[in-house]
């Protein structure tokens, strides 16, 4: 008949079916292969961000410690423009109470400008208010400053700040150390110590 459709007999081929798949053997991933890639990269990112991250904190601190050595430096040439006043200077500790930590035990006589007198004629005041205020503007974390004799000619020129963002672990943070003025400071705290002879003119 015209219209009927042909069934396939015993004796007629079929065409064989269309295989959606690559042929055997094809290059390619595994899952294992794609996983293990993965871990290695990821391996080597978190190593580059160490780097990274530990060459931030070594800047940081290089960057707080040259301020600090220039505002030391800033003091014994205060000291020299008034040596014969320096039992003014000895003795005398700087801080910014806002900025202090509250365990900060340490003793401070200039907490603000304020509590300078205001001298017109003295040339010390003036020199503490000028080294308070830069000392200040160098953003300095929770900074203390001092000037302590040493013996009869030398004075010694401390500023310390908090290093604790350049710290590592939380070991590091809580271990002590030595300080210029006697006594153990918490790791995280950094210094410089100028010792000066100031009427002698020798740093």
């Amino acid at each position: 008949m015209s219209g009927a459709t042909r069934r396939a007999g015993p004796g007629v081929a079929r065409a064989p079916a269309r295989c959606r798949s690559g042929p055997a053997g094809a290059p390619g991933f595994t899952l294992i292969e794609v996983l293990l890639a993965a871990s290695i990269l990821l391996l080597c990112m978190t190593g580059l961000l160490t780097v990274q991250l530990t060459g931030i904190r070594l800047s940081q601190n290089a960057y707080h410690r040259t301020q600090a050595t220039n505002l030391a430096y800033q003091m014994t040439d205060y000291l020299r423009s008034a040596c014969a006043s320096l039992d003014a200077y000895e003795g005398e500790t700087l801080c910014h109470a806002g900025s202090r930590n509250p365990n900060d035990r340490r003793v401070c006589s200039i907490s603000a400008p304020a509590d300078i007198p205001a001298d017109p004629s003295s040339m010390v005041d003036d020199n503490l208010r000028a080294w308070w205020s830069t000392i200040d503007a160098a953003d300095l974390p929770s900074w203390f400053a001092t000037v302590q004799p040493r013996g009869t000619q030398l004075v010694q020129v401390i500023v310390q700040w908090d290093d604790t963002r350049a710290t590592e672990t939380a070991t590091d943070a809580t271990e002590a150390k030595t300080s210029c003025l006697g006594g153990a400071i918490p790791a995280p705290m950094e210094e410089v110590c100028l010792t000066t002879d100031p009427c002698g003119g020798n740093p």
